[in-house]
């Protein structure tokens, strides 16, 4: 069913009055509410939680559900656009990404299909395509969503014309 199932979505950490800087009070302060927001859906009945790992917002969210997937029933997707999506992550952001990739439910590769056979074949696509792609598929598979920051982008955009349930966490 598609109401147990959310994104979690945001700004990009540069546009952040602290910037991508994890140690900062305010960091902390933004990523409890994130948590809260986690926590707060899980108990409405939430157990699955779609992610496109981009740095910021979709990767500290899911690094806030693997810590909850110890103690509760709740899944993570990484719903994976690109393979050359890490590759522009400072080293630290790297190290969190493969964390979780490692410890999520699931990944699904938008960069791969398979043919008829069931033989393993790689997109043509361009990387935008695929991050497009991976976006619909989100959109596609939930009815809620977890925005970060100030509300925009072909997500956010998209929940609203779904009419999805969303929790705004104001910066």
């Amino acid at each position: 069913m598609k109401t147990n199932r959310c994104i979690i979505t945001g700004i990009e950490p540069y546009e952040l009055p602290f910037g991508a800087n994890t140690g900062s009070n305010e960091f902390k302060r933004i990523s409890m509410k994130l948590r809260n927001a986690i926590g707060t859906l899980h108990e409405k009945g939430v157990d699955e939680f779609y992610t496109d790992c981009d740095y910021g917002f979709p990767l500290w969210g899911a690094k806030h559900i693997i810590s909850l997937m110890r103690d509760n029933d709740i899944r993570l997707y990484v719903v994976f656009p690109h393979e050359n999506q890490m590759f522009s992550y400072a080293e630290d952001w790297r190290d969190d990404f493969f964390f979780v990739h490692e410890h999520c439910t699931d990944v699904i590769p938008m960069f791969q299909d398979s043919d008829v056979d069931g033989n393993i074949i790689f997109s043509r696509l361009s990387e935008k395509e695929l991050v497009r792609k991976a976006h619909d598929f989100m959109l596609d598979d939930c009815k809620r969503l977890i925005y970060c920051g100030t509300p925009r982008g072909y997500i956010y955009e998209q929940a609203v014309i779904r009419g999805y349930e969303i929790t705004h966490i104001n910066i």
